[in-house]
């Protein structure tokens, strides 16, 4: 594996107006009618209905959530690992994404000021106009992009070092670089071991022997699982391979209705795919940790 050319870094920069307003009057009459310190409390304003902003909430959350779901963590500084085998699929899912908060944004533009006058009903006295900015200053309140950057090696940060030293930061930097690509592996089998042990632990029965209840999302989340990981496994890791192609046959084929009570309920699968599960669990339990020899250079 070649880090540069299989992968890439990717920052999703998210700006969201969030329609609240701390209003200091507000907060202080609240203290002094119950006898409070003035500092006890914060009284924020919702500035717009809250229907004003589901489709840009919903929008933002589902980008993040698509940000995080086809990327591998990298860094504490907000960077995500992209692979090169996963750049198309991703760039598809965010430039969507993008599109359809562009045209959610001109909705809400499109709504604000009857959004502000039902604001003014809503809010009575504690309404005041110059809370609100105005119309043309909103496209600049919301916008979702990504920016992509090349994965730095041990040789980016070594030019502008000492001779010296050069070997032994070199060491560090390569062995923090490994730790970063192993513990992006370990992401892959959690995420896998995680959605597996869901299912697991909703094909159980409750205390009267009454399956628990199973919702279709529980393997839509495998699926999505099992389609996204072979694109991100950088490593080309055979045992993570061989565990996403077992869930993929034992459990993303089956359909939800089969496994809860319902026309085509199939008690027989239900059992098969709760051992099947519960196996596959025990066996992803192992593989979180990173290896061995990089926890003892850790240490």
């Amino acid at each position: 594996m070649n880090l540069n050319s299989d992968a890439m870094l990717v920052g999703l920069h998210i700006a969201a107006w969030s329609g609240r307003q701390y209003d200091r009057k507000a907060s202080d009459h609240v203290a002094a009618h119950h006898q409070a310190s003035f500092s006890a409390g914060r009284y924020n304003k919702r500035l717009l209905p809250k229907a004003a902003f589901a489709a840009i909430t919903a929008t933002v959350s589902r980008a993040r959530t698509t940000h995080y779901e086809q990327t591998l963590p990298w860094d504490d500084k907000g960077a995500r690992l992209l692979t090169v085998a996963n750049y198309e699929r991703y760039t598809e899912l965010m430039d969507g994404l993008s599109e359809r908060l562009v045209r959610e944004r001109a909705r809400f533009i499109e709504d604000y000021e009857d959004n502000v006058d039902q604001a003014r009903l809503d809010l009575g006295q504690l309404f005041r106009i110059e809370d609100y900015p105005p119309r043309e200053a909103l496209r600049r309140k919301f916008a979702l992009r990504y920016r992509i950057a090349p994965v730095p090696d041990a040789d980016h940060f070594m030019a502008k070092l000492a001779a010296d030293d050069t070997d032994r930061i070199q060491r560090d930097i390569e062995r923090q670089i490994e730790e970063r690509l192993y513990g992006a592996v370990g992401d892959l089998y959690r995420r896998l071991g995680e959605a597996v042990e869901r299912v697991s632990e909703r094909l159980r029965e409750d205390g009267e022997g009454k399956p628990l209840v199973f919702r279709d999302s529980m393997i839509g989340n495998i699926r999505d699982l099992v389609d996204i990981v072979p694109r991100l496994n950088i490593f080309g890791d055979d045992d993570l391979a061989r565990l996403c192609e077992e869930v993929k046959d034992k459990i993303a084929g089956v359909e939800p209705d089969a496994l809860r009570p319902s026309r085509s309920f199939d008690p027989a699968a239900r059992a098969r795919v709760k051992r099947d599960a519960d196996a596959l669990a025990e066996r992803f339990a192992g593989y979180f940790a990173p290896p061995a020899e990089v926890q003892r250079e850790a240490a």
